[in-house]
């Protein structure tokens, strides 16, 4: 709470953005819509009787796992939350997300959607192709596994099986 979501926080917006991939008042909506609609996050007590995690604490767990990568116990200590709670706040969190917004957010894109959106990222980035496979982008993989080595080059435009 004392490092984001008070008023004299310890970090910054720009910080938060940077850590959660998004802005702290998109978060706060998220936590907040997600609160009023599931009771799995709305405040209450475990088997035990002892007070269950808040919405902005299982939230964040989630958010972070998803903008992170990082398995559900690589925060518990941070969020004070079981790796067990972790990975099942990450589940609800996912279902309730697609729920609230799929009609609106979570459709197929129109044409004029993607142009704007290759059109965006070529600006940006200087990548042409960012939505076609990954042998289109014109991006040499430094990485790449042996195995794939030569099988997407440059010209070769065969549909790549991670799309």
């Amino acid at each position: 709470m004392r490092d984001y979501f008070v008023e004299d926080s310890k970090f910054d917006e720009t910080f938060f953005r940077h850590r959660f991939r998004m802005s702290k008042r998109l978060f706060l909506k998220i936590v907040g819509d997600i609160e009023a609609n599931f009771s799995y996050f709305q405040e209450g007590y475990d088997a035990r009787g002892k007070k269950s995690c808040i919405a902005l604490q299982k939230c964040t767990s989630a958010i972070k796992q998803l903008s992170t990568g990082e398995p559900s116990d690589a925060y518990d200590g941070y969020l004070c939350m079981a790796a067990r709670t972790g990975h099942e706040t990450m589940e609800y969190f996912c279902d309730a997300v697609v729920n609230l917004y799929q009609k609106e957010f979570l459709r197929r894109p129109t044409s004029h959607g993607i142009a704007l959106i290759t059109q965006a990222h070529e600006e940006r980035h200087h990548i042409p192709g960012m939505l076609c496979s990954l042998d289109c982008t014109h991006i040499e993989w430094r990485m790449c596994p042996r195995h794939l080595k030569g099988q997407y080059t440059k010209g070769d435009h065969k549909q790549s099986p991670l799309f």
